[in-house]
C-alpha cells in the first residue's frame, strides 16, 4: 500500500509540471479519465426489481460492499420512487440513511407518478468494504385514520431505476491480496459470474475439488446474494501459434480466479511470473481496462510446484475467517486447515428472550404495527403435532382504545395466533402466554411477524389526529422451545435450500462429513453448475464443505453425492431409485430446452406448437410403463450389481480421489463420541429404522403425463433427491439438463429470478423460459435419526410418527383394547373358577 501511494504521489507530481510546461509552451495535455463507477440498486438483492415499504411506519436495509476507489470526489444516490395516492402530505417522509448517518427526507405526496430523486453524499460516509443504505417511511391517512386505512399507506422503490455513482479522480487502484474479497463481492460486478480459470480443454478432479473450495469462499463472500460461478478452459498453446496469457485471454467479466500447478500454468502467466512460484503461491494481477472503459478488473492466481502445494494456496485463499496481507503475490508460510468460525446460532430446546434474537425493544404510535424477528431451528427439527412453541409476550398497549384491540401472530407466512387486548386490563401485558402450533416451524430460518391493531375509540380528523394508540413491546419477551424430535425425512428439497442438509451440517455446531461431488460430461458448463450448487449450499450452511470430486461415473459413490451432468449422458445406475424413469426425463427435458431457446432467441414458440410438443410427448409414453431400466442413446449402462460397489473404481489407492478423501478428514471414520457404539447395536437400530420408515411414511409415484398436463412451459432443468440404493440411508441429489446451453440458463434463472426459495418435496423442475418450478412430492421417503440412541428422542419419534399415521394409530389403540379385555376376561375367569373349586372343596 506504501508503496502505491508513493507511486500515486509521483505520478501527480509529473502531471503538475507536465501542466506548468504546457503553459509555457502553449501545448494542453489531454484530460486524465475519471474513474466513474455506476452501481444499480438492483444489484443488491435477488429477484428484486423494487422494494415496497407498507404501513405507517417500515425500514428495509441494503446491503452494499463498495470496491476501493482512490481520490473519491463524489458521490451520489440517484432514486426513484412512488407512493400511495393516500397519504397525508403533511405527515409523509421517507427518509434515507447511509452508514447510520442521515442523508435525506423525501416527501411521500399525492401520487403524480414517480418521482427522482439525486442526493449527493459527503465522500467520508462512503467507505470501501460493506455499506448499509436503509430507507425508513412515515406515513398517515388523509382521510381514514383507522386500522384499515393503513393498507392504503405504501412507498416503493424502484431498485432497477436508481444507483450510486461513485467518482473518482485516482483511477482504479491496482488491487491486492487484502483488497482481493471485497472485489469478489463489489456491487458492480454483481451480475458478473466469478471465472473460474484452468489449463487445458478438460477439467480433472484436482480442479474439480480446487474449484468447488473457492467456489464455497465465494458463496460465503456474497451473504444471501446467489452465487453464479463458470468453469473456463484455457486451451494449451496452438501449433505454430502463440501461447495465450492473463491480458489476452477472453474472460465473462473483471472477477477471475486461475488455479493449477506451476507447469500447467506457465505459459499463461509468462516466464517472469512463473518463476515467482517457489511454493503454495498467491498473487492477483490486474486486466486491461474494457472496450467500454470499464477497469477494475483482475485475476487471482493459486499455484504451487505439486499438487499439494496447490492444495495449500487454494485451502488459504478460501479461508474467508483471516485475513489476507496487503501484497500483490505471496508463499503462503501459514498453510493450516481453514479455522472453523464461530457456529451459526441456532435455537434448540430453551426459553430465548428477543434481544438475544436480535430484536429490541419498539414503541410504535399509530394505528397498526408490523414487526418481526428470526429464529434459527437445527437441521434436525422434527416437530410433534401435540406441542406448542411458546411466545411469551410483554408489551403494552395505551391510548383511547376502542374495541378489536389485537395482537396478531404469522409463523412463515401463516397465522399462528393472537391475543386480544381487554381495555379493563389497562393494556399491560406482562408475560402473556400465546401457544404456536410447532408444526409451522420448520428446519432452518423461520420467520416471525408480529402486527398489532390498535383501532380508536372514535372517528377523529385525521389533520387533528394527534394523540394516536401506542404500542411498546419489549425486547424481553421470549420464546420458549419444547422438546422435539431430532429426525429428518428425506427426499426434502426444502430443507436443503435452506440448511444445506445432509450435506452441510447436522445440527448446529456440529459437521457434516465429507460428501461426493460427481460430475459427468466434459462440457465447462457442468462444473460451472455444480460450483455454483456448492457455492450456494456453503452459503446456508455457513461454512466450507468437505468435498470428494470426481470427473465421470466409474462407480457408485460411498456417500452422500451430488451428481450433475448431461440427462442423455447419466450412466442408468444414477436412476436404479429416481422418481423419475431416464428416458421420460430426458424427453421432458429435451422438449423444454427447445421452448427455452427460442425465447432466448427472442422468437418464442407459439402456444399452438408448445401444446403439440406436449402432445407429442403424452402419445410417445402412452401405453408404456415406466422402465427405470430403459437405456437412452448415448447413456452408459450399468449393472446394477455394481451399485453396492465401495468405490474401488472411484478411489483408487494412491489416486486423486484418495487424497481428496484424506483431506477431507475420510468419511468412513466413525463421528466423534460414537465410536463406543457396537456393530451389532448399529446393525439393529439400522433394522428398526428401516421398519419404522416402512409404515411411519407413505410412498407415492411420480405420474410423469400430469408434468405435460398443466405445465404451460415444459421443464429444460431438474434437481431431483432420492435415496441411494443399498441399505445404507444415503442421499443423492441429481443437477440435470439436456444440453450445456440449457444448464446455463437454468443456472442463471435459479438465481436471478428467486427460484432457490421455492425449492420443495423431492424434485424441482423448471425454466428459464417462465419463473416457476414444478415440485415433485417426495416419492419414496426415508427418515434418518440422528439421535438414534436417545430414548427421549426416541419417543419423540415414535409420537411423530403415531400423530401421522391415524389409522395406525387406531389400530394400536384397538389392538390394546383387545389385549386387555381379554386378559381381564381370562384374569376373571381364573378367579371365579378358583373360587368355585373352593366352595366346593369346603362343602
Amino acid at each position: 500500500m506504501a508503496g502505491m501511494r508513493n507511486h500515486t504521489g509521483l505520478r501527480r507530481a509529473c502531471w503538475t509540471v507536465l501542466s506548468l510546461l504546457s503553459l509555457w509552451i502553449g501545448w494542453a495535455p489531454p484530460a486524465s479519465a475519471a474513474d466513474k463507477r455506476v452501481i444499480p440498486l438492483s444489484n443488491l438483492r435477488d429477484d428484486q426489481p423494487d422494494v415496497t415499504l407498507n404501513g405507517e411506519t417500515e425500514t428495509v436495509v441494503l446491503r452494499a460492499v463498495l470496491p476501493p476507489v482512490v481520490g473519491l470526489t463524489s458521490a451520489v444516490l440517484a432514486l426513484t420512487y412512488e407512493n400511495g395516492i393516500d397519504i397525508l402530505p403533511e405527515k409523509g417522509a421517507m427518509s434515507v440513511f447511509i452508514n447510520g448517518s442521515p442523508v435525506a427526507d423525501l416527501p411521500l405526496a399525492a401520487f403524480r407518478g414517480p418521482v427522482n430523486a439525486s442526493i449527493t453524499l459527503p465522500g467520508s460516509l462512503i467507505r470501501p468494504g460493506e455499506n448499509q443504505i436503509v430507507f425508513q417511511t412515515s406515513a398517515q391517512h388523509r382521510a381514514i385514520c383507522t386500522v384499515r386505512g393503513t393498507y392504503d399507506l405504501w412507498a416503493r422503490v424502484n431498485l432497477a431505476a436508481s444507483s450510486l455513482t461513485l467518482l473518482s479522480d485516482g483511477g482504479v487502484p491496482e488491487p491486492d491480496l487484502a483488497m482481493m474479497r471485497q472485489l469478489l463481492a463489489s456491487a458492480d460486478r454483481a451480475r458478473e459470474p466469478l471465472a473460474i480459470l484452468y489449463p487445458g480443454s478438460d477439467i480433472d478432479a484436482d480442479h474439480l475439488g480446487w474449484g468447488s473450495m473457492v467456489a464455497q469462499s465465494y458463496g460465503l463472500l456474497l451473504g444471501d446474494r446467489t452465487p453464479r460461478v463458470v468453469a473456463v478452459p484455457v486451451p494449451a498453446k496452438p501449433a505454430g501459434g502463440a501461447a495465450q496469457t492473463l491480458e489476452s485471454l477472453p474472460l465473462p467479466g473483471g472477477k477471475n480466479i486461475l488455479i493449477g500447478t506451476r507447469d500447467r500454468i506457465a505459459p499463461i502467466l509468462g516466464e517472469a511470473r512463473a518463476a515467482a512460484i517457489a511454493g503454495p503461491f498467491l498473487a492477483v494481477y490486474p486486466l486491461p481496462a474494457a472496450a467500454d472503459g470499464t477497469g477494475g478488473g483482475f485475476v487471482t492466481v493459486a499455484s504451487g510446484r505439486t499438487q499439494q502445494e496447490v492444495d495449500q494456496a487454494v485451502m488459504r485463499l478460501s479461508d474467508v475467517t483471516r485475513p489476507l496481507p496487503t501484497q500483490t503475490a505471496m508463499i503462503v508460510g501459514d498453510a493450516t486447515a481453514p479455522a472453523a468460525p464461530p457456529p451459526a446460532p441456532v435455537q434448540a430446546e430453551g426459553r430465548y428472550r428477543l434481544s438475544e434474537l436480535g430484536f429490541q425493544t419498539v414503541q410504535h404510535s399509530g394505528y397498526r404495527y408490523t414487526g418481526h424477528f428470526g429464529l434459527t431451528l437445527p437441521a434436525g427439527f422434527a416437530p410433534v403435532s401435540d406441542r406448542s412453541i411458546l411466545f411469551h409476550v410483554n408489551g403494552a398497549f395505551e391510548g383511547n382504545l376502542g374495541p378489536g384491540a389485537v395482537l396478531n401472530v404469522r409463523v412463515n407466512g401463516k397465522s399462528a395466533g393472537a391475543m386480544e387486548v381487554d381495555k379493563r386490563s389497562s393494556g399491560v401485558i406482562e408475560n402473556g402466554e400465546m401457544p404456536l402450533a410447532m408444526a409451522l416451524f420448520r428446519p432452518g430460518p423461520n420467520l416471525i411477524e408480529i402486527e398489532a391493531e390498535l383501532p380508536p375509540a372514535g372517528g377523529t380528523d385525521c389533520v387533528f389526529a394527534v394523540r394516536r394508540p401506542t404500542f411498546t413491546l419489549l425486547d424481553s419477551s421470549s420464546i420458549e422451545i419444547p422438546g422435539f424430535a431430532r429426525l429428518v425425512t428425506l427426499p426434502n428439497l426444502r430443507g436443503f435450500a435452506s440448511t444445506a442438509y445432509p450435506y452441510g451440517g447436522i445440527a448446529g455446531g456440529e459437521p457434516a462429513p465429507p460428501f461426493d461431488l460427481v460430475v459427468v460430461g466434459r462440457d465447462p458448463a457442468w462444473s460451472g453448475a455444480a460450483w455454483s450448487l456448492t457455492a450456494k449450499l456453503a452459503q446456508r450452511a455457513g461454512d466450507l464443505m468437505a468435498v470428494v470430486p470426481y470427473t465421470g461415473w466409474e462407480g457408485a459413490p460411498n456417500d452422500n453425492a451430488l451428481i450433475v451432468g448431461p440427462v442423455a449422458a447419466l450412466p442408468q445406475a444414477v436412476f436404479a431409485t429416481a422418481p423419475l424413469p431416464a428416458d421420460r426425463l430426458a424427453g421432458l427435458l429435451e422438449a423444454g430446452s427447445l421452448i427455452a431457446q427460442a425465447k432466448a432467441r427472442g422468437e418464442p414458440m407459439a402456444a399452438a406448437d408448445r401444446r403439440a410438443l406436449a402432445d407429442r410427448l403424452r402419445l410417445g409414453w402412452s401405453g408404456n410403463a415406466a422402465r427405470t431400466g430403459a437405456v437412452r442413446p448415448g447413456s452408459v449402462q450399468q449393472p446394477l450389481g455394481q451399485m453396492t460397489m465401495v468405490g474401488s473404481a472411484m478411489a483408487a489407492d494412491g489416486g486423486t480421489a484418495n487424497r481428496w478423501q484424506r483431506m477431507a478428514g475420510d468419511a468412513k471414520e466413525p463421528a466423534a463420541g460414537r465410536g463406543w457404539v457396537p456393530d451389532w447395536a448399529r446393525r439393529i437400530m439400522a433394522a428398526a429404522a428401516r421398519y419404522i420408515n416402512h409404515w411411519a411414511v407413505e410412498e407415492a409415484p411420480v405420474d410423469v403425463v400430469a408434468l405435460t398436463e398443466t405445465a404451460e412451459t415444459l421443464p429444460e432443468a431438474a434437481l431431483l433427491q432420492y435415496r441411494a440404493p443399498g441399505n445404507d440411508p444415503l442421499t443423492w441429489t441429481l443437477l440435470t439438463a439436456s444440453d450445456p446451453r440449457a444448464i446455463d440458463r437454468a443456472m442463471r434463472s435459479l438465481g436471478e429470478a428467486g427460484l432457490w426459495e421455492k425449492l420443495r418435496g423431492g424434485g424441482a423442475l423448471w425454466s428459464s423460459a417462465a419463473p416457476a418450478v414444478t415440485t415433485l412430492e417426495a416419492s419414496r421417503p426415508y427418515q434418518i435419526i440422528l439421535n438414534p440412541f436417545d430414548i427421549g428422542n426416541l419417543i419423540l419419534i415414535l409420537a411423530r410418527n403415531l400423530s401421522q399415521r391415524i389409522e395406525v394409530l387406531f389400530a394400536l389403540l384397538l389392538g390394546t383394547a383387545v389385549v386387555l379385555t381379554v386378559s381381564m376376561r381370562l384374569l376373571l375367569k381364573g378367579g371365579h373358577s378358583e373360587r368355585s373349586m373352593g366352595e366346593g372343596s369346603g362343602s
